[in-house]
């Protein structure tokens, strides 16, 4: 590994770790190399959202997505331990207001390239995780639900199938259970999220489904205790416990060293579906999560062999129904 390369795993660790995010935690269950693997992922994935969330005009945002987009496309290609390359459209670069993309690409490239040549995670999955966050940036309505899984795929399950190739897997990989995951990941959030999207204008949930119960956007703009929204809110949690159902069956192809990360994820991802499921109408209030105790639960269960050995495999939510009933 030489030094740039060196240098750059250094800088996308300390990205990582000043995310204070629950997802970095779950890294330390992975060993070393596949640890840093996931933190230059996860920074090339943190510094893209920040520049679709940032507080420029739209245009300016999807102009830096963009050329985001092209030096991701640039440094995916050829030798890892060859110098970071800017695409032709950033090298050279004057305007001051985009100095950011290149001084990003300097610390995050190398590492990235080096992770993906390593674990061979094909270059469509890391540039469809650019695709997503562009996606925000020119829709935030969704009239069918096959519209909405083609956005989860972009912004949540190609970031999943990426980490698969980390972990490692045994071929054939159950493709569309990872895609699956990646939506039941994706809709908990939504759910999760429906009235702090609400305040920024965004309705993420599809209006074929909201139509169905008598609502309209107003409804949602303007979320209130509503046996309309709750009956909206089972009907979604139902669906997207399916999803999880079907994510559940990637743990059969994984490596056992990515078996605990995965576990951790799922796991905590489902309490949280349970939890809005328990009670619909905290979403209007609240953002719903998971108490400390439940976290500090989950977490011990995997990072304590003893007790990750006697976790059920599969989780007792997979035995409760077989996936019957249509996404749509």
């Amino acid at each position: 590994m030489n030094h740039e390369v060196a240098a750059s795993y250094a800088a996308v660790r300390r990205i990582a770790r000043r995310s204070g995010s629950s997802f970095y935690r779950s890294f330390w269950l992975l060993p070393k190399d596949q640890r840093d693997a996931m933190s230059a992922l996860y920074a090339f994935a943190r510094i893209t959202d920040d520049l679709g969330d940032c507080d420029e005009p739209v245009s300016i945002r999807r102009h830096w997505l963009g050329l985001w987009r092209q030096v991701t496309a640039m440094n995916l290609i050829g030798d890892p331990d060859q110098p970071m390359r800017l695409a032709p459209a950033i090298d050279g670069l004057s305007d001051a207001s985009c100095q950011h993309l290149v001084q990003h690409a300097a610390n995050i490239m190398p590492a990235l390239r080096h992770a993906a040549d390593r674990y061979s995670i094909p270059s469509r999955y890391l540039l469809e995780i650019v695709d997503g966050v562009l996606a925000d940036q020119q829709k935030n309505r969704f009239d069918t639900f096959e519209q909405l899984e083609h956005y989860c795929y972009l912004v949540a399950s190609a970031v999943g199938i990426a980490c698969l190739h980390i972990w490692g897997f045994r071929s054939p990989l159950p493709l569309q259970s990872a895609v699956d995951c990646g939506l039941a990941f994706q809709l908990t959030n939504i759910l999760r999220d429906v009235t702090e999207d609400a305040q920024r204008g965004r309705i993420y949930l599809p209006r074929q489904h909201y139509e169905q119960h008598g609502l309209d956007e107003d409804d949602l703009l303007h979320p209130r205790r509503d046996a309309r929204l709750r009956c909206l809110i089972v009907d979604e949690t139902r669906r997207a416990a399916e999803l999880f159902d079907s994510g559940w069956q990637v743990w059969d192809s994984l490596e056992d060293s990515g078996r605990p990360m995965f576990s951790m994820i799922w796991r905590s991802y489902r309490s949280l579906l349970r939890r809005i499921a328990e009670d619909p109408d905290a979403i209007v209030s609240r953002r719903v999560s998971l108490g400390m105790r439940e976290r500090l639960g989950i977490v011990s269960n995997h990072f304590v062999k003893p007790l990750y050995r006697r976790l059920p495999v599969p989780p007792v939510e997979v035995g409760e129904g077989q996936r019957s009933v249509s996404h749509s």
